[in-house]
C-alpha cells in the first residue's frame, strides 16, 4: 500500500494526509496509444499521468548538462557529487527559462517528435507548441501557490495543455507537482479564470485585474489547505516521480506543488501544447517571447 511521509507541506503549511483530503494521481499507462479513452480521462480528471514517457537515458542527458552548468555557476554543495544536485543553502536557483533556451537535448525532449505526435494524437489533428520554455530548479523551500494556467495564458484558445515533466527522481519530501482533484469542473472558480494578469486597472492605479480580485500575480488563493477546506476537495500527487514521467493536464486544473524540504534541487519544466489551427497567445510565442509585463500589458475597467 502506498504511503506517505511522516509530514508534507505546501506553502509552510503541513497537508492533511487523510483519504479525505490527499491521493495519489490516476496512472495512464494502461491507455497509451488509445487517444480516444486518453481524452476521456483528461476531461474526467483535468490530467494524465504517464510513466516513463520519456526514456530515462534522455532525461539524465539533459540532467547532467543542467547539473554541471549549476556547478559552474558554483550553486552546487562541492562535498556532494554534482549528480546528487545539491545546493549550497540559500542559493536557489528557482526559475531559470535561459537554461532550457540553450538545451539541445531538453528541447528535443519537449518539442520533439514523441510529444508532438502524442500531442497531435490528443487533440485530434496538428498539434504546436508555445515557444516559451519554462524551466525550473528549485532548491529546500516553500512549493508555489495553487493557480490555474488559463490566467498566465488565456489570450489564445483555451484548448491547451500543459506538460510537466521532470529531470530527476521526486520523492514526496523533494516535491513536485499536485493537483486539486476535479477542480477544472468548479463554476466557482469560472470568475478567476477569466481573468489576466496583464492588465492595469484604469479605476485602480498600479493594480492588475487579479490584483485587484485579491489573487496576486494569479494565484487562486496562498493556502492549499484553505482550498482543500472550501470546497470539501482532495490533493493528488505522486509517492515519487521518475525521471522521464509526463503529467499533462488542462488550463482549468488548480495545481502547484509541494514544498522542498531537503537541498536537493528539483528540476522541472513546463511546456505548453494547443491544436495548430487555434488561435495562440502571442505572449508565448517567436524567437524571442514577450511574455508578462511591458507590451503584453492591457489596460481596461476591473
Amino acid at each position: 500500500m502506498k504511503t506517505a511521509p511522516t509530514k508534507l507541506l505546501a506553502g509552510g503549511n503541513e497537508i492533511d494526509q487523510s483519504p479525505e483530503r490527499f491521493g495519489w494521481l490516476r496512472e495512464s499507462n494502461d491507455a497509451v496509444g488509445d487517444f480516444e479513452e486518453l481524452q476521456r480521462r483528461m476531461d474526467a480528471d483535468g490530467y494524465l499521468f504517464i510513466r516513463d514517457f520519456h526514456p530515462r537515458v534522455e532525461i539524465e542527458a539533459v540532467r547532467t548538462e543542467i547539473m554541471v552548468a549549476f556547478a559552474a555557476e558554483g550553486l552546487l554543495d562541492p562535498t556532494f557529487p554534482i549528480a546528487d544536485g545539491r545546493h549550497i543553502p540559500d542559493q536557489n536557483p528557482y526559475f531559470r527559462p535561459d537554461l532550457a533556451k540553450k538545451n539541445e537535448k531538453l528541447l528535443q525532449v519537449v518539442y520533439g517528435p514523441r510529444m508532438m505526435a502524442f500531442y497531435s494524437g490528443l487533440l485530434g489533428a496538428e498539434a504546436m507548441h508555445y515557444d516559451f520554455t519554462w524551466f525550473r530548479a528549485i532548491g529546500k523551500g516553500g512549493g508555489t501557490m495553487p493557480h490555474c494556467d488559463v490566467v498566465y495564458m488565456g489570450r489564445g484558445t483555451h484548448q491547451l495543455y500543459t506538460a510537466w515533466v521532470p529531470y530527476g527522481d521526486i520523492p514526496l519530501e523533494v516535491g513536485g507537482l499536485v493537483v486539486v482533484e476535479g477542480s477544472h469542473r468548479w463554476s466557482e472558480l469560472d470568475a478567476y479564470r477569466s481573468m489576466d494578469v496583464d492588465t492595469a486597472c484604469k479605476n485602480v492605479p498600479g493594480k492588475s485585474q487579479t490584483e485587484a480580485s485579491g489573487h496576486g500575480f494569479g494565484v487562486y488563493e496562498p493556502k492549499v489547505t484553505d482550498v482543500l477546506e472550501k470546497f470539501d476537495a482532495r490533493l493528488l500527487t505522486c509517492e515519487e516521480y521518475r525521471m522521464g514521467d509526463l503529467l499533462t493536464f488542462n488550463v482549468h486544473l488548480l495545481h502547484g506543488s509541494l514544498d522542498n524540504q531537503q537541498n536537493a534541487i528539483r528540476i522541472s519544466s513546463d511546456t505548453r501544447y494547443q491544436l495548430a489551427s487555434e488561435p495562440v497567445d502571442e505572449r508565448w510565442i517567436g524567437e524571442e517571447p514577450p511574455a508578462h509585463g511591458g507590451s503584453s500589458i492591457r489596460e481596461l475597467i476591473c
